[in-house]
């Protein structure tokens, strides 16, 4: 919105400045100049208004002349003012400091206070243009100064309003809102639409800097309404971009879909208005400097046209020389000119294309890692009922006949997490290498087992053998991330296990280098199935790659393009060798740094906690009842004690009349969340350990969890060891063992 003001002052001062001119003069000649000059004036307007800038600075170079011919020093200013204005149109930002600089002198020895004012502003409007804003306000401050004296309101109104965008652009929220109180004396008087929609997108944004973003968006609703009943189209495309960022602080994904619907059809209008305007602006700037050849030009040769009649026959021939010289000079130019204005519009339009292209990519991603995010959380709060219960059955001796149909149940839950975990695994890692491996101490043995034994079922299932061998070489405590090389094995041995019947499944492990402090470990992970296609073996890694013939195995086809991602981030490269019908062999090598027991024991203390306080009370806050249900019963069958809530508010009254150990605080609850139950309970009891118990992605709890005051987070659905260990930890922080 800003833009639309930085030149609205021009025709308004000009009349002003005009009003004050005088001409006492009578005579004939000078009527017939005034005349002239009064056309002209017109034109320049007109033209000025027109984006014509060409034409400006010809009328206004013929009327300076005539101007500064009768001494009209008032029109002499204004005239100025138009050429500086034309010269920051086209980005001639030299001229038009040099112009600007000329018409405050004039202005100066006009003793003319409003001309004072408003060159002032032109060079405020012309720094900005610069980005030197340090200057650009104090000129803006000089200017309001004079028209405070003056009792300018529009003015006042308009200064006001530049200084504001300014302060809102630098996050100044008490200057911006300073200036922009400024502005509501004169708002109920203006009719113009476009001073109507420039406070209303200004106070917007300011209430968004102040995160009231529901106040802002009425703000931006209401520049949207101005805007479009007066087609400003600067307005309305900046109006729907902040409405979208004052969406995007509420979260209101929904509502952001359609405004960015309709953003993107102004954008396309907006972008062929840009096109013209930039073709215009180029072909502008190459006319001025045509114009300026050409009145060079016009000038020699008028002065090589007077020496020739009081010259010899031998000037004439070198009158004559220099001309064609001059013409072979011109030709060049204009044939340069030509190809550089070409060239200017190629890149144009070149780059336009690119930051739309990127622009809409980003979208693109925006969306769809917020539809992965949804989809994680609705999709993993069922899941964590169909797991905690299943995971109950599992140990009801009652049920010990129904044990086969219970463990497949629980099988077939834990893989459908495992499919939407591979999901947004995947759909992070673009955000994972941009960040270091996370190394710690871990004992390479125990890692492989603990693997193996989790794929107990499926080779049970399948009846295969696993053998496994390490190389005595291997030392035993290694450091590194032990995480992603876990999630690169299980791909892998989940991939064997499902193409495999009746096989082997080889795990080899062997040392291929060795250092004082590190070693390099080649895997290799290798089955005698099905094998793979040399056609499929070009395309294996890509992601939702499966082969379409094996029909009796499901899956994403996300886990090989999720192991070559994370071996991309160790800078290993993974290579394949299989045969159809024989079987298939993956191997690569990562250098791990060599971890001494101490070490793995100091991290291991840090993990894991003996002291089990039997018969402390647990309250678990949770909107969903089949939730309630499962965490109350693990932790009942644990020798806990529990209560339950069924939102925030609740939780906080129960607080209030009973002690707790410890409290379990689901995230996303109607009437009050657990981020506003948490902040409440922190103001009467500081100690007690609150644990987010959610379904959300972790990646996306942000840094609210730690200034909320919760204490750690527990990811539905969880590993009940894993989830008793967190307890057990946050147990030992508040009491001494």
């Amino acid at each position: 919105m800003r833009k639309l003001l930085l030149y609205f002052t021009l025709l308004l001062s000009s009349f002003m400045v005009s009003q004050q001119a005088q001409d006492s003069q009578s005579d004939s000649s000078i009527e017939r100049i005034n005349s002239t000059l009064d056309s002209l004036e017109s034109k320049i307007t007109d033209e000025f208004y027109q984006n014509n800038f060409l034409s400006v600075l010809k009328y206004s170079d013929e009327a300076l002349k005539l101007a500064r011919k009768i001494n009209d020093q008032t029109l002499v200013f204004r005239l100025l003012r138009y050429r500086g204005s034309a010269f920051t149109k086209i980005k001639d930002t030299v001229r038009a400091k040099r112009t600007f600089e000329k018409s405050y002198e004039n202005a100066i020895k006009l003793n003319d206070s409003i001309a004072i004012a408003n060159t002032l502003n032109d060079l405020g409007n012309l720094y900005h243009e610069y980005g030197q804003d340090d200057k650009s306000i104090d000129y803006y401050k000089h200017s309001i100064r004079i028209h405070d004296k003056l009792k300018n309101q529009r003015q006042l109104y308009i200064l006001h309003y530049n200084l504001a965008e300014i302060y809102l652009d630098d996050e100044n929220i008490a200057k911006a809102d300073f200036h922009i109180q400024k502005l509501l004396p004169y708002f109920n008087t203006i009719k113009k639409p476009l001073l109507k929609a420039a406070y209303y997108f200004t106070k917007g944004k300011l209430l968004l800097l102040q995160q009231r973003p529901d106040e802002a968006i009425e703000m931006f609703k209401k520049n949207i309404e101005v805007s479009k009943a007066s087609n400003l189209t600067d307005g309305i495309l900046e109006g729907y971009g902040f409405y979208i960022k004052a969406l995007e602080a509420k979260q209101d994904y929904e509502q952001l879909y359609h405004i960015r619907k309709e953003l993107d059809n102004y954008k396309d209008e907006k972008y062929e208005i840009e096109k013209a305007a930039a073709i215009q602006e180029v072909t502008a700037r190459m006319n001025v400097d045509q114009y300026k050849q050409e009145l060079k030009a016009k000038n020699l040769e008028n002065e090589l046209n007077r020496q020739k009649a009081n010259r010899s026959s031998t000037i004439l021939y070198v009158v004559i020389g220099a001309t064609l010289i001059l013409a072979g000079f011109f030709i060049v130019l204009l044939i340069s000119s030509k190809k550089r204005k070409e060239l200017v519009q190629n890149l144009k339009a070149k780059n336009i294309q690119y930051l739309e292209a990127k622009q809409k990519a980003e979208e693109l991603s925006q969306v769809k890692t917020n539809f992965l995010s949804a989809i994680s959380h609705e999709l993993r709060t069922p899941l964590y009922g169909i797991i905690g219960i299943s995971s109950i059955l599992q140990e009801d001796v009652e049920l010990k006949k129904h044990s086969e149909d219970i463990n497949a149940l629980k099988f077939s839950a834990d893989y459908l997490l495992s499919l939407v975990n591979d999901l947004l695994f995947l759909n992070k890692l673009e955000t994972f290498k941009k960040k270091k491996l996370d190394c710690k101490p871990f004992e390479i043995r125990e890692l492989v087992t603990n693997i193996t034994n989790s794929f107990e079922f499926m080779r049970t299932k399948n009846n295969n053998v696993f053998d496994v061998v390490i190389g005595e070489k291997v030392p035993r405590f290694l450091k590194g991330d032990f995480v992603k090389l876990s999630q690169i094995l299980m791909n892998l041995i989940g991939n064997a296990c499902k193409f495999t019947e009746e096989g082997t499944i080889k795990i080899h492990i062997d040392q291929t280098r060795s250092g004082e402090k590190s070693v390099g470990l080649q895997f290799s992970i290798a089955d005698n199935g099905q094998g793979i296609s040399k056609d499929k073996q070009k395309i294996i890694f890509d992601e939702f790659t499966q082969d379409s013939k094996a029909t009796n195995f499901h899956g994403t086809g996300l886990g090989l393009a999720i192991v070559k991602k994370l071996l991309d981030l160790h800078n290993s490269p993974i290579t394949l060798k299989s045969k159809k019908n024989v079987g298939t062999a993956f191997s690569f090598t990562i250098d791990y740094d060599i971890a001494h027991e101490d070490e793995f024991n100091t991290v291991k203390k840090k993990h894991t906690v003996n002291k089990h306080i039997e018969g402390s009370h647990i309250l678990v806050v949770d909107d969903n009842r089949i939730n309630r249900l499962v965490t109350r019963k693990i932790l009942e069958r644990n020798n806990y004690v529990c209560s339950v809530a069924e939102n925030g508010q609740e939780a906080v009254d129960i607080v209030k009349k009973e002690v707790f150990d410890l409290i379990l605080m689901d995230v996303n609850m109607p009437i009050m969340n657990g981020y506003e139950a948490t902040s409440l309970i922190r103001e009467f009891n500081a100690t007690v350990p609150i644990i987010a118990l959610t379904a959300i992605d972790p990646t996306e709890l942000g840094e609210d969890i730690n200034a909320k005051g919760i204490s750690d987070v527990i990811i539905k659905p969880y590993d009940t060891l894993a989830f008793l260990d967190v307890i057990r930890r946050n147990f030992v922080s508040t009491i001494q063992i």
